[in-house]
């Protein structure tokens, strides 16, 4: 097991912020914890990098129980939201600053060299931060991680910075970095996006609580409620009376399930979105409102017909 997460719980103050977290990450896998502002999963990854200490339970990192020791001696490598480079020290400094005391001179040059040649940033070794670009500066916070060949790899919301395309070509430079090295890594984001093409596990969090664990597939195909369904996807599942489907109840509808211009049921138009290759379609069912897929541009306050294909009692 690459990382083992007992019982989290942490109280700031008199507010628990964490309730009874358990989490169970296979070595070489990517974990994100996914959960909207205020959630606490940051709280919860500091606690697993031994920055902030938990009020009860327990973290083991590779079968060691880690949970008393301060985050040098975890073997660890974090990267936030903010870079936190040394902005007075070149790239090279920067990045033999992290093994200074790990390798000896020659070793450590060598390591970051084949580090930094993989990750693209080779000629910047001698520049500074304030030469960089915010894309050059997320390649050398993940450099400097991953020249420590930590055993665990824990990443705090590190795209956040970047414009969109940097974003995209980043998180599949990440992916390939954590498949390369086989590295557990766990990954901190409220972005969606982030969590299902990075993922091979995700946990999803809510006012200190894990609501939902497993894969991207399984979370996306079958939410455990209403919140995980409205929250998880792009765009998220419509929760509607499951009269419309024919089910007792509340139900979850993804867009993609909604057949435009098929069967019996009818509803109203109230908006069309342009979503490249397709229009993304918002159906008024009397007090319910639901969304689908069409590849034409229909009209708002067009009568439509439609039918669903697959809706999740909730």
């Amino acid at each position: 097991m690459g990382l083992e997460v007992k019982e989290i719980t942490k109280f700031f103050g008199n507010i628990k912020v964490l309730n009874s977290i358990s989490l169970d990450v296979e070595k070489g896998e990517f974990l994100v914890i996914l959960g909207p502002s205020g959630s606490g999963k940051t709280t919860l990854l500091r606690i697993i990098s031994g920055l902030e200490k938990a009020n009860e339970g327990k973290v083991i990192i590779d079968g060691n129980d880690v949970t008393e020791l301060p985050p040098g001696r975890r073997d660890i490598a974090m990267v936030f939201q903010n870079y936190a480079l040394f902005p007075h020290k070149t790239v090279r400094e920067n990045l033999f600053m992290a093994i200074e005391n790990i390798y000896r001179k020659e070793e450590a040059e060598d390591l970051i060299r084949e580090v930094s040649s993989n990750l693209g940033i080779l000629n910047l070794l001698s520049r500074y931060p304030s030469e960089l670009s915010g894309g050059q500066q997320q390649r050398v916070a993940l450099a400097r991680a991953l020249v420590k060949r930590p055993r665990l790899f824990l990443m705090d919301e590190p795209l956040s910075n970047l414009d969109a395309p940097q974003r995209i070509s980043a998180r599949k430079l990440i992916k390939d970095i954590q498949r390369e090295n086989s590295v557990t890594t766990v990954y901190v984001t409220h972005d969606q996006i982030e969590a299902m093409t990075l993922a091979d596990k995700i946990a999803i969090i809510d006012k200190g609580d894990l609501i939902q664990f497993g894969t991207p597939e399984e979370i996306y195909s079958n939410p455990v409620n209403e919140f995980v369904a409205t929250f998880f996807g792009n765009p998220p599942m419509a929760v509607i009376d499951g009269k419309i489907t024919g089910i007792e109840g509340k139900v979850a509808v993804r867009a993609e399930d909604v057949e435009i211009g098929k069967g019996d049921t009818k509803g109203v138009i109230d908006d069309v979105e342009f979503w490249g290759d397709r229009y993304l379609v918002y159906i008024r069912v009397e007090d319910n409102e639901l969304r689908g897929f069409s590849p034409l541009k229909l009209k708002v306050g067009q009568d439509i017909n439609f039918t669903i294909r697959n809706a999740k009692r909730l």
